[in-house]
This record gives C-alpha cells, sequence and structure tokens, in this order.
C-alpha cells in the first residue's frame, strides 16, 4: 500500500494543510485488490496493469482535468455568425481530454460490448468494467453521465433495435477511435411529467414509413450527444406509460443536416458543471422506432435500470474519494498538540466514514457479481438483480451526500473553499439521489420488485447460499445472528404482498434501508470468510460486527465497540492482519441480542 497515504507527513507541524494529490486510487485501495481478488482472480490479474495506470491518472491528470473543467462549463452557442441555427455546445479543452481518456484510451464504454478493448480478447466482465468506473469517477464524475448513458443506449440497440439501427449506430456509439466514436443520451423528462413519466405529452406522428415529433423535453443530460433515446406518445396512442413509444433520434440526419430539433438553452446546476444539461424542443425532428411501439417504457427502464447501477458506483467512488480526503487530512494535520487521527472523537468519524465508503463497495461488487450471472440467462440472479439495481441506487446515492459533507466538515474551514476538492464532491454528490428515479420511486421499485418479481424469495437463495458454503469455523456463531435477521427481513416481505398498498408505501424508504444494511452484512459474511481463509485475517468480521451493531441492532452497552475502534481502528484502517480476538466479545455481545423469530 502507497506509504503516502498511510502517513502523508511525519513531520507534519500546526498548520499543515495536507492534501492528497498525485496519489494513485488503485495503488492505495487495499479493499478494491481484496474485492478483485473475491469475485474476479484471472480478469483481476489481467488488467492489473491497467486499473494501476487509470488509479494513478484519476489521482493526477484527471482530478486537475476535473477540477478545471468544473470552473469552465461548457457554451451554448445557438447561431452561427450568419445568423443559422447551429446550436453547438462549446466544452472546455480539459473535459474534451476527459473524454479522450474515458472513451478511447480506456474505452470504458466499449469495454462490456466489444473485444480487443485495452487489448483484451474478450468482453470485460461487470466486475471489471464497474472496478474501472470506480477508479474513473472518483475524480470525475460528470461525464460518466454521458459515458454511462452511451453505454445503456448500446446495450438498449443491441436488444432492441432492428439491423438497420444496429449496423448504423452500434458500431459509432462502441468506438474508441478518437475521430469518429459517438455519445448517447435519453431524453425522457417534461416538465409536466417530471418521475410521472406517463403523463408525457411528446407527440410522435407517422408518415409514410417515417416518425416525426414534435414537443418539448425538459431535463436532458448530454444535451450535444449524437444520438438520443427519446420516448415520444404515438398519435392516438393510450394515455400513460404503456402509450409510450421510444425514437432513437439522431443529431444530424443522413443527408448531413441538422435533424428538427433546439436545445432553447443550457441548465445552471448546483453540481455537474461541466457536463452540459439543456431544454431542447422538438420541431418535428425525425425518429426511428426502436423495437415496438408498446414497449417504449419498458425498454427506457431497461436502460434507466443499468444507468442506476452505474450512478450507485459513481456515488460509492465519490464516498470513497470523500473518505481518502477526510483520512489523508486528519492524519497530516495537528491539533491540541496531536493528529487529528489520533484524537478519539475523530477515530470515530474516521471509522464511520470508512465503515460506509467500504460497504458500498462491498455492495457495487457483489451486484455486480450478479448482473455477470444474469448477463449468462441465471434465473435467480435476474430476478435479485431487479431488487438490487434500485436498493443500490436510493440507498448509496443518499449516503454519498452524508459522508461527502462529513468529510467537508472533517477538513474545516478549508474543505469548504473551492480551491479544495470538497465543495465538488459535496454539489457533485446531490445529483446522485435526483437522476434516474429519485430516492422516493427508487424506494417504490424496491417495492414492486417483491410483489411482482417475488425478488424477495432470489435474496433468500443467495442468503442461504452464502451461508452453507462458509469454511471458517470462526462464523458459525455470525452465520447464526444473519441467517435470523434473513428471516425477519422474509417475513416484512411477505406483509409487502399481502397488506394495503398505500400503507406499505408510507413506511418505503425505511424498509430500504435496513433491507440494504441487511445485504451489507450478508455480503460482508462472504468476505469475512474468504479473508480468515486465504488471508489469516479477521479485518472483514471486524467491519461485519461493527456494521451490525450500528446499523441493525445496536446493543444497549455500546462500551465494548467503543473500545475496540479505540484500539483497532488504526490497524483496520491500515489493513493491518486483525486477530480472531479482536472480534470474540463483540460477537458474545450480539448473540446476547435476543431476536424475535
Amino acid at each position: 500500500m502507497n506509504e503516502r497515504f498511510i502517513v502523508p507527513n511525519p513531520e507534519s507541524k500546526l498548520g499543515a494543510m495536507p492534501e492528497p494529490t498525485g496519489l494513485n486510487y488503485f495503488e492505495a485501495d487495499p479493499n478494491m485488490d481484496f474485492l478483485l481478488s473475491l469475485y474476479s482472480k484471472k480478469d483481476y490479474k489481467d488488467a492489473f496493469k491497467n486499473l494501476w495506470k487509470l488509479g494513478g491518472m484519476a489521482g493526477d491528470e484527471i482530478d486537475q482535468l476535473s477540477r478545471e473543467a468544473d470552473r469552465h462549463p461548457p457554451e451554448l452557442q445557438q447561431f452561427n455568425k450568419a445568423g443559422e441555427r447551429v446550436d453547438n455546445v462549446k466544452y472546455h479543452s480539459s473535459y474534451e481530454r476527459m473524454e479522450e481518456i474515458g472513451y478511447i484510451e480506456f474505452g470504458l464504454v466499449a469495454m462490456s460490448h466489444s473485444q480487443g478493448i485495452m487489448g483484451k480478447q474478450s468482453r470485460y466482465s461487470r466486475v471489471m468494467k464497474y472496478s474501472f468506473w470506480y477508479l474513473f469517477a472518483q475524480a470525475e464524475f460528470g461525464l460518466c453521465c454521458p459515458m454511462s448513458m452511451t453505454d445503456s443506449a448500446a446495450k438498449v440497440l443491441d436488444e432492441y433495435g432492428d439491423d438497420n439501427l444496429k449496423q448504423t449506430y452500434l458500431p459509432k456509439l462502441l468506438s474508441t477511435d478518437k475521430d469518429n466514436y459517438w455519445t448517447a443520451a435519453q431524453f425522457m423528462t417534461e416538465k409536466q411529467g417530471g418521475s410521472d413519466v406517463g403523463e408525457n405529452t411528446l407527440l410522435a406522428e407517422k408518415d409514410g414509413d417515417k416518425w416525426f415529433l414534435t414537443g418539448d423535453k425538459w431535463f436532458c443530460s448530454n444535451v450535444s450527444a449524437d444520438v438520443a433515446l427519446v420516448l415520444a406518445r404515438p398519435q392516438g396512442a393510450e394515455k400513460g406509460t404503456k402509450g409510450l413509444a421510444m425514437y432513437l433520434v439522431p443529431k444530424f440526419l443522413p443527408d448531413g443536416k441538422r435533424n428538427q430539433y433546439y436545445i432553447n438553452r443550457l441548465k445552471d446546476k448546483l453540481g455537474t458543471k461541466d457536463m452540459a444539461s439543456g431544454e431542447v424542443s422538438f420541431n418535428r425532428a425525425e425518429g426511428y422506432l426502436v423495437g415496438t411501439v408498446e414497449n417504449g417504457f419498458k425498454q427506457m427502464m431497461s436502460m434507466v435500470n443499468s444507468s442506476r447501477l452505474s450512478n450507485a458506483v459513481r456515488s460509492a467512488a465519490i464516498m470513497r474519494r470523500s473518505y481518502v480526503e477526510a483520512l489523508y487530512s486528519a492524519r497530516g494535520r495537528r491539533a491540541f498538540s496531536n493528529r487529528l487521527a489520533d484524537l478519539p472523537l475523530m477515530k470515530e468519524s474516521l471509522f464511520e466514514l470508512m465503515i460506509d465508503s467500504e460497504a458500498a463497495a462491498s455492495m457495487i461488487y457483489f451486484t455486480a457479481n450478479i448482473f455477470d450471472k444474469a448477463d449468462v440467462g441465471q434465473k435467480s440472479a435476474q430476478g435479485l438483480l431487479r431488487m438490487l439495481t434500485p436498493l443500490l441506487k436510493g440507498y448509496i446515492c443518499k449516503r454519498a451526500r452524508y459522508v461527502s459533507a462529513e468529510a467537508m466538515e472533517i477538513r474545516g474551514g478549508n474543505g469548504y473553499i473551492e480551491e479544495w476538492v470538497n465543495p465538488k464532491l459535496v454539489r457533485d454528490a446531490q445529483l446522485g439521489s435526483i437522476w434516474e428515479g429519485t430516492t422516493n420511486i427508487v424506494a417504490l421499485d424496491i417495492l414492486r420488485a417483491i410483489r411482482k418479481n417475488h425478488s424477495d424469495e432470489h435474496l433468500l437463495e443467495e442468503c442461504e447460499k452464502i451461508i452453507a458454503n462458509l469454511e471458517s469455523p470462526h462464523l458459525k456463531q455470525v452465520s447464526k445472528i444473519i441467517s435470523a435477521e434473513c428471516q425477519q427481513i422474509m417475513k416484512e416481505c411477505e406483509k409487502i404482498k399481502k397488506l394495503n398498498v398505500s400503507e406499505m408505501d408510507l413506511a418505503a424508504k425505511r424498509f430500504m434501508n435496513k433491507l440494504y444494511h441487511f445485504i451489507v452484512t450478508a455480503a460482508l459474511l462472504a468476505e469475512a470468510d474468504y479473508e480468515i481463509i486465504h488471508r489469516s485475517s479477521h479485518r472483514k468480521l471486524f467491519l461485519l460486527l461493527h456494521y451490525y451493531n450500528r446499523y441493525i441492532k445496536q446493543i444497549q452497552n455500546n462500551e465494548i465497540f467503543d473500545r475496540s475502534i479505540l484500539e483497532w481502528s488504526e490497524k483496520v484502517i491500515n489493513w493491518e492482519p486483525i486477530p480472531y480476538s479482536a472480534t470474540e466479545k463483540l460477537i458474545e455481545s450480539l448473540s446476547a441480542i435476543k431476536i424475535n423469530h
């Protein structure tokens, strides 16, 4: 592990203002190394050099480019000097360089669709793909939105597009040629609809074998995209989401003419300032039907669900970056005759940020692994993924707001100054909970996954599998605790299926949080077993016990857990081996809790 990360400045003096510039985000993250070893050992070996390269660029060049692009938002040129409508979005050179790194050098869009990216002769798994995205997003959040939508649009076209659409547009969306790659967007939101997409009124009229779109879209991220997937209502179609169809709308038509839609203005956003979002008017813009007329919304939701997981990855990356900034600052700054990091209450603050960010990473890798299984047709994995995607989006994106704000506070007054990275992290973190469905929307979607898709049954199957595969005898008592908690969750899921809908909807967010915390403990249980067997350390078990006590069933007398943080947090943060003895009293305390069956 990078020593500069552990002790940024051994000779730090009063007034030191440490900042981890130039840090390799991959080299400095032993948790990422651990999770890749657990979930993708073979591919990890092949990808190691490129992960290390991106980690170094993210902590240096991309970070600096991102801050520069944040200070220089894009500008809209609606007319040229001859008075002709052109609607060109001009980006700062720093943003364009990040596009080159993301789309071209690392193929972050193409990597799970095409072979040959970074020399790999097969497609990247979801686990490996999101590892690269996780590193990139620690430096740059905004650009990940266009890349994610391009990635998702390619998947939608591949699944639902006709042969002509695939042949015409897929090669461009998946290109890693600097002079020949296209980006995509999804234009879904309208003024009167918002999250209620069924209220959308953008009209699609058929003239011969062509479709023409007329109306407005209110929030269009990556508004300068080469193509947009757009929801519109065919003339005469029924109301609600069932009456919506999906159309691919190119910026330029085959004859080279600009399509008939206009960018009215760019949004002046709180965060993700370097990425252009705008308002668009369609004036009989030509669009090409994707899939069937009656399944447009379902097709769009498949794109949204993929983007939701990507969104959670980005928010988890913000949590990780925020924790790194806080730890580096606290270890390099002195106050009250000590390093800040050595003060008891600061130990608790850093431990909280660490456990939250590490849990988010665990959930990302756990879900990416399930996604890989779903991609090869495993029905149980597909059913579980239906729940996990909104769950991660709902909780992690919300928690990133808290973690980024706490990290800002740990840095003190400097954290509030725009010259430091914290304000940017805080601003960007706010958006995660808004786009691709607000927290309320995704919490309700989780209930639908239980009612309609029976995702809870697939969750039970996965948890039983984790417990059945445990090898370490040290986890026997802990597995009983997790198993009992699983049964409680299953009972609540049965209530969701039976009780009055509005009554359960009222508690949807609380249930979402509870469900997330439970699945974290299940994922950590599998991680703890792997670590004990393969690395002879109980660090993950230590975290599991603290996570359970902190977020699920806190014991009445918390002194045992507090003392363990004072004694072991430094070693846990440094990823030093943790003996079983460090966990024994914690296990005894949690085992004494009566769990109602």
